[in-house]
């Protein structure tokens, strides 16, 4: 009689544990084969327009990289995360702040606190745009092109924006005026 309940409780847990037992690791291998690789790249801005851009991220990656009007950023700041292989619809969401201006009194003077300027920040502008395809090549550096408008375009590049051949161009500074 002993073992007629064994026998049965052995069947009850065999029956239910042996799916788990091959549907666990089967879903752990199929998880890691689908999981997309990354890479983390360096990124810059090109600004094609008159007004600064004090800071901007990338998905939420980034941080302060101040960008002149009609130039670049100085430099390149780490990282944001592409995934090794392009796939359609690739899309990221670049959020930036707008130029601020300092604060003047009613008669047209800067506003002095605490030995300084008020700076009255700008507004925060975000826009979700699609990345262009490239190949594992490009996989050099991130670059994001700030353009009128409110408008932004991203690149994944292996050139750098002040070379002949890399589209869009490079902003031309305008002549000063006299």
């Amino acid at each position: 009689m002993n073992r007629v309940k064994t026998s049965r409780w052995w069947r009850y847990i065999t029956a239910w544990m042996w799916p788990s037992l091959v549907v666990l690791p089967l879903s752990v291998v199929l998880t890691s084969c689908f999981q997309e690789e990354t890479k983390a790249l360096p990124y810059l801005g090109v600004n094609h327009t008159d007004a600064w851009v004090p800071t901007f991220l990338i998905n939420g990656e980034g941080g302060v990289l101040n960008v002149p009007p009609l130039g670049g950023g100085g430099g390149e700041v780490c990282c944001v995360t592409m995934p090794k292989r392009w796939r359609p619809n690739l899309m990221v969401t670049v959020k930036w702040r707008k130029q601020g201006h300092w604060l003047k009194d009613a008669q047209g003077k800067y506003v002095i606190q605490n030995g300084g300027r008020v700076l009255i920040e700008g507004g925060w502008v975000e826009q979700t745009v699609p990345v262009p395809e490239y190949t594992d090549r490009d996989l050099s550096h991130f670059d994001v092109h700030f353009l009128p408008g409110d408008k932004v375009q991203v690149k994944v590049s292996f050139i750098y924006p002040e070379h002949k051949d890399y589209l869009p161009r490079y902003p031309q500074q305008r002549p000063a005026q006299l």
